[in-house]
């Protein structure tokens, strides 16, 4: 059989299109594997951990949410594709968000690595930071619905409380700056 490499050429096929391969397309796809593939790196640290699986389930369902906005983007996004955010899957982020703050008490810029766990957090929310910086692009030029951009904005914000959230449970002190 044949192999064929048509990527050499600096461009890669998506769905119904053929893309430069820095497009702004292919970089936020590319981005959002990234978050994805850190995510599973993270969630097997965390289940080795010992710490209740509620995280490690949430994280799963973030990495399947994510795979399908990079898969939404690919098929053209809101120009061809129904988003596969809802204003609920934001609303049920900014309750567990909210649930889990009022719990910390941060008075000063975190930085991470009290704990090997929260620290990877920290690593996540820093690259879905990225991943926001990208679709900030996309939501410009109409690719993406605004309710996907809201939802990495608050995903990140999410992965901030889940990493205090984490050493708080653990009895661990922040370093702060």
């Amino acid at each position: 059989m044949k192999r064929i490499h048509r990527g050499d050429d600096g461009y890669t096929d998506i769905i119904g299109s053929r893309l430069p391969k820095d497009s702004p397309i292919i970089e936020f796809i590319g981005e959002v594997d990234e978050l994805v593939s850190i995510t599973g790196v993270v969630k097997s640290v965390l289940r080795e951990s010992g710490l209740p699986p509620t995280i490690t389930n949430n994280l799963t369902c973030i990495q399947r949410t994510l795979t399908n906005i990079a898969s939404y983007v690919a098929k053209g996004g809101a120009h061809r594709a129904a988003t596969p955010i809802t204003h609920s899957d934001i609303i049920a982020l900014e309750n567990s968000i909210d649930r889990l703050w009022t719990a910390l008490t941060p008075s000063r810029f975190v930085i991470p690595g009290s704990s090997k766990e929260s620290a990877l957090i920290h690593l996540l929310r820093a690259i879905c930071r990225r991943v926001e910086r990208r679709a900030a692009t996309l939501l410009r030029n109409g690719i993406i619905d605004p309710v996907v951009y809201i939802y990495l904005n608050r995903l990140s914000d999410w992965l901030y409380v889940i990493a205090l959230h984490i050493n708080k449970v653990r009895n661990i002190e922040e370093d702060y700056l």
